[in-house]
């Protein structure tokens, strides 16, 4: 059976989706495609417009109920590394806490954060990347793409996806340090592998935009105008005498409009290389090993003359990723157009594969957790043992309950056969089976033994030969049953109708011409007072 898995990319010019299709362990890429955020005003994109182009896209793809895999914004994003003495899970998220508390200067209830192991020695430490992103920020995200319709099942961060993409996917023969760089609209990322896992993650203020405020600035033209004109004209290089000078100046005597633009996209890009190589450098300090090789990728990689450009001043050699240049690719046109966008989103969308990592950055979890599939119920599996557990124990306490009851009764109705048992056989005993050949043996005349009636049972007899319209107000009605006698006390409106209550009783198989009147007289209301007795012939 195959699903599909989507990767989603939320950029601020453009949202980007990559749809991957599985079968048990193998995957196939069937689909890439990307939707413009449409910002009112033209300024920057709020939570809620990239929202709505990203349900615009999955939408028009229908994959609004698949798995959905997506980053934060690289620019809410922060991340830190941490070392720690021991790798199990329950005592880094233990001791994580602590470490953040020292490190960070905020309250750590106003963020949410999540960490992945980086690294793991023999000696049982680790290395993690932790990242953090406002809490607020991370609500207002996701209940932006909630509204809009999206759920997606993991919001991590970007960079971290250039791992499954270099290491699983290309394939990529480096068992020394290589890094990525994707290089986007508003912000960056850069990622560096050892060995091909990730090890350090930076995002980095500065992208396409700031080369098109560049432009427009340079040329006295509309961000629309200057947009156009770097994707038609844009390209950045170092000048020929000095390919090593990091501060580009252009030297001929007179500035042409190639040296407008190169200029423009040089300062533009400075920021950017700044924080590249110093990230770099700090890598190498650390570890004693320089990146051997940094691949390329995102939509300002197009600009023209980037790679021998960032080489020049970085130090080192200088690719273009290709992401599609996999076995498992499985799209039929746009190839060269596509690839410079997707590479992140592929990545994103690989994580649902990388089995092999015991930890991955995800922001949704506690309160955020996802809750559509299995994995949502898996992680309340203990609370769900300990309220069956408890359900179990509510159940044993009602039965014992019911057992002590049932037992209580079953004491008190041996004691009636007990009680009834001396006037049958003599003495007291709970022995049923006896205490029945007993009455049985009575003769023929068992009724000696069992009585016949009851008291109750006489009265509902005789309340049913009671007509509608003999009006009797009772004020005593008593049966002794040791007697075998009978008395009624009460009222009617005349004396012939005490006749007719008399007439009723005799009527009674177990009263038969044994009633007597005892009194009958006139009540101070003008109402007849009768007093009755009978003696039963029932036993």
């Amino acid at each position: 059976m195959s699903t599909k898995v989507v990767g989603l990319d939320l950029g601020t010019h453009m949202v980007k989706v990559c749809e991957l299709v599985t079968t048990f362990r193998n995957y196939e890429l069937v689909g890439f495609s990307a939707e413009g955020v449409e910002a009112e005003g033209g300024g920057k994109p709020t939570v809620a417009e990239i929202a709505q182009a990203a349900r615009r896209l999955l939408e028009r793809r229908g994959l609004l109920l698949e798995p959905i895999f997506c980053a934060m914004p690289p620019e809410n994003v922060s991340t830190l590394t941490v070392e720690l003495p021991f790798a199990q899970p329950k005592k880094i998220e233990q001791a994580l806490p602590f470490q953040l508390e020292e490190l960070l200067p905020v309250d750590l209830d106003t963020l949410v954060y999540d960490y992945q192991i980086v690294k793991q020695r023999p000696d049982g430490s680790v290395t993690l990347i932790v990242a953090y992103v406002r809490r607020t920020v991370f609500e207002e995200l996701v209940e932006a793409l909630q509204a809009a319709g999206v759920d997606p099942k993991v919001i991590g961060i970007g960079a971290l996806g250039f791992d499954p993409l270099i290491d699983n996917a290309l394939g990529v023969d480096a068992p020394g340090t290589v890094a990525v760089l994707d290089l986007g609209h508003v912000h960056s990322e850069l990622a560096i592998l050892e060995n091909g896992s990730t090890t350090t993650v930076r995002a980095i203020r500065g992208g396409g935009l700031d080369i098109t405020k560049m432009l427009a600035n340079a040329f006295q033209v509309t961000a629309e105008q200057a947009e156009r004109g770097k994707h038609a004209e844009g390209v950045v290089a170092l000048p020929t005498s000095d390919r090593t000078r990091p501060d580009f100046v252009v030297d001929s005597g007179q500035t042409t409009r190639r040296d407008l633009i190169v200029q423009a996209c040089h300062a533009a890009l400075q920021p950017i290389v700044r924080e590249v190589k110093r990230t770099l450098v700090s890598h190498s300090d650390a570890t004693g090993a320089g990146v051997d090789r940094l691949f390329l990728t995102g939509g300002t990689s197009l600009l023209r003359g980037l790679p021998e450009y960032l080489s020049a001043l970085l130090g080192v050699e200088v690719v273009f990723l290709d992401p599609l240049n996999v076995p498992f690719n499985r799209l039929t046109e746009g190839g060269d157009r596509l690839r410079p966008y997707a590479g992140k989103t592929l990545g994103i969308a690989l994580r649902g594969f990388d089995r092999m990592r015991r930890t991955q950055i995800n922001f949704r979890k506690g309160d955020y957790a996802y809750t559509g599939d299995f994995s949502y119920l898996r992680g309340r599996l203990m609370t769900l043992a300990g309220a069956a557990v408890l359900i179990m124990l509510l159940g044993g306490m009602v039965a014992v309950t019911k057992m002590r009851v049932l037992e209580a009764e079953h004491a008190a109705l041996a004691a009636q056969v007990k009680a009834m048992s001396v006037a049958i056989v003599g003495e007291e005993t709970d022995d049923v089976d006896r205490l029945w050949n007993v009455m049985l043996a009575a003769g023929d005349n068992p009724a000696k033994l069992v009585p016949q009636v009851s008291a109750f049972q006489v009265l509902a007899e005789v309340s049913e030969r009671v007509k509608p319209d003999l009006v009797v107000d009772l004020d005593q009605f008593e049966m002794d049953l040791e007697r075998k006698k009978l008395e009624i006390k009460g009222r009617t409106s005349s004396g012939g109708e005490v006749e007719r209550l008399v007439d009723v009783l005799e009527g009674h198989h177990c009263f038969k011409d044994k009633v007597s009147k005892d009194k009958v007289e006139k009540s101070m209301d003008e109402k007849t007072k009768f007093r009755l007795t009978a003696t039963s012939g029932c036993t």
